[in-house]
């Protein structure tokens, strides 16, 4: 029986995943943020992979991003847990760019995170790193989970279309810094725990993911209300294609 994008994968499906061959192919960085070179509070983030994306941090309500010591050197906080109306946001932000629209090709995109269960509340989710929304093209790696802090990537293809969202089965929400990424590779959506693979999803070659007109979000998804701002740090975000 023919299986159909978004259909979970097995635990010895997964096994091959881990232990079986990357995708052979260069890899070639173009995006990423290692914060070491920033003010206090932030206002702007060099891009590190040389490509020229500069970050740009935009707040709202008193909300700020500062540096604190980050998984390696330095890395950024985002504005403490609140509900309601008028609470501090903060986000960092990137123009939109043709190599950063994926389109079919094989990528990997994810941060160091560190947060604690108080960082998260069933008031909102958290997004970490993202580009487009539901109603859009969009790749994003996010924490929606506010009872044991699991992340999850979610990609949608044209017009917010056909979702595919893959749930990591453990949570970060520990107090230490982890590695969570999202990969594609030619036939699978993976979510990784410090660069093991904690849940998979099938993905059709032909699945595009084109965000085009849409800018990166680091850290919340804008400044408005319902912006599912994350309220922990972060560290080394990327966006590679494989």
């Amino acid at each position: 029986m023919k299986r159909q994008p978004g259909q979970v994968m097995t635990r010895a499906a997964l096994a091959v995943l881990v232990l079986g061959p990357v995708a052979a192919g260069a890899v070639s960085q173009k995006l990423r943020y290692r914060f070491e070179a920033v003010s206090n509070p932030v206002t702007t983030v060099v891009d590190d992979s040389g490509k020229g994306h500069t970050g740009t941090v935009q707040t709202a309500n008193g909300g700020a991003v500062v540096p604190v010591t980050g998984y390696d050197g330095q890395g950024v906080q985002f504005p403490a847990v609140c509900t309601g109306t008028g609470c501090p946001h903060a986000n960092l932000s990137a123009a939109d760019a043709a190599d950063l629209n994926p389109g079919t090709a094989l990528f990997t995109f994810g941060a160091r995170v560190r947060l604690t269960l108080a960082d998260l509340t069933a008031d909102h989710g958290s997004n970490l790193v993202q580009k487009g929304l539901s109603t859009t093209a969009q790749w994003k790696l996010q924490l929606d989970d506010a009872v044991a802090g699991k992340p999850s990537c979610v990609v949608r293809t044209t017009g917010g279309a056909q979702a595919i969202i893959v749930k990591s089965s453990v949570g970060v929400a520990d107090g230490t810094w982890h590695k969570v990424s999202c990969q594609r590779t030619s036939t699978t959506l993976t979510i990784l725990i410090d660069n093991i693979a904690r849940g998979s999803a099938l993905i059709d070659s032909t699945y595009d993911i084109s965000p085009v007109g849409q800018p990166v979000g680091i850290g919340a998804k804008s400044t408005g209300s319902n912006n599912d701002q994350f309220h922990g740090a972060i560290d080394d975000v990327y966006f590679n294609i494989d």
